[in-house]
């Protein structure tokens, strides 16, 4: 559905009456966005030693993204591994039953103690993070490991996990990518153009990222997040009816099948060191507020309440269904142009959290 030019030219009319200030940098923000000609949408995180990922586990019959964040204390999470049956010992890959391994679900938080299911493959590795929330990638054989594939990564460094969860396939490793490596287990799905979810961290170990690059096969994806987002070590997610991604306590997706068995969670400093009782060392560099920098005046406030209205207007008038994919579509676009102020970003950013939103909960 075509969002018609009299609607068009008046929400940008109205954009274009406002004039909105200020800038910097996020430690947190939701990108979505055009990238490199497919549409993302993902959580951006600076590891400034005031915020950290971990790792939170469901029970047995999995359960969902929001009350997996709010395990943990947080409002903004993803979902993680391929979803399996409860107790891990009939997975297959490519309608393979592969060799086993530890590689998964290392994640309780007290560097020691590993999830209770067992049952992985070799072709799994462990996207990590030590207790000062620092990212690497882990992977140590215990048995017989499938030819072609890494089965020791940093596997000296298994004892350092505070938090990580294991998947397939590792897109990038140190900026190399590795797909091809897994090519006995890259089935026709895989191979086609789809939504992808994947976790990854930079060049510098100083951001990670993870969410969903849209319309793109997962032999393309390493390229397309070293080129976008500069990840040198990357893994994929689970996507498909398991995707499930919450923000700031918005729950943006929630598929038929609403239970995961495992999701990356955002938390603070304070929410970090009361679920694991650590005091992380203090990191030195900008520490930044805001959406990039950006503070909002109570004035920014109003004029975001006004067009979240006159959407509201829109979909009462017209219907949600006919307006909802058209508007994240037009405002998706105008967030991809380039010198955008980083006010309209903002503007724009927080339109689209809300044009995705689905259900609200509030963290512990």
């Amino acid at each position: 559905m075509q969002i018609s030019t009299a609607i068009k030219f008046g929400f940008f009319s109205l954009l274009c009456l406002f004039g909105l200030t200020n800038s910097s940098f996020a430690y947190k923000e939701l990108m979505i966005e055009e990238r490199g000609g497919h549409a993302i949408r993902v959580i951006k995180v600076g590891l400034d030693g005031e915020h950290f990922v971990v790792a939170s586990p469901a029970g047995l019959g999995g359960a969902t993204t929001e009350e997996l964040a709010q395990k943990v204390g947080g409002d903004t999470a993803i979902n993680g591994a391929f979803f399996c049956p409860d107790d891990y010992s009939n997975c297959k890959i490519n309608g393979k039953r592969t060799t086993h391994t530890i590689s998964e679900r290392v994640f309780l938080g007290d560097g020691k103690t590993r999830s209770t299911f067992r049952g992985d493959t070799s072709i799994r590795a462990i996207f990590s993070f030590d207790k000062e929330g620092n990212p690497f990638f882990v992977q140590r054989n215990s048995g017989e490991h499938d030819i072609g594939l890494w089965s020791d990564i940093n596997k000296d460094k298994l004892d350092e996990i505070y938090f990580g969860i294991g998947n397939f396939p590792v897109l990038l490793l140190e900026g190399e990518d590795v797909v091809p490596t897994y090519n006995q287990y890259i089935d026709s799905k895989m191979k086609g153009a789809s939504k992808r979810n994947f976790i990854c961290s930079t060049q510098d170990g100083k951001t990670v990222y993870m969410g969903v690059v849209g319309g793109i096969s997962i032999p393309k994806l390493p390229a397309y997040l070293k080129k976008y987002l500069n990840c040198r070590n990357a893994l994929s997610l689970d996507a498909g009816a398991s995707t499930a991604m919450v923000y700031d306590g918005n729950t943006l997706d929630r598929s038929p099948r609403t239970r995961v068995m495992d999701a990356f969670v955002v938390l603070t400093r304070d929410q970090y060191m009361k679920l694991t009782g650590l005091t992380p060392t203090p990191k030195q560099g900008e520490k930044t507020e805001g959406y990039q920098g950006f503070i909002p005046s109570s004035e920014d406030q109003k004029q975001l309440k006004f067009f979240l209205g006159l959407i509201d207007a829109i979909y009462e008038k017209y219907g949600k269904t006919k307006y909802q994919t058209a508007l994240i579509k037009l405002f998706r676009s105008e967030m991809s142009k380039p010198d955008l102020p980083i006010a309209k970003k903002w503007l724009y950013n927080q339109i689209l959290i809300s044009l995705f939103t689905i259900d609200s909960f509030k963290s512990q």
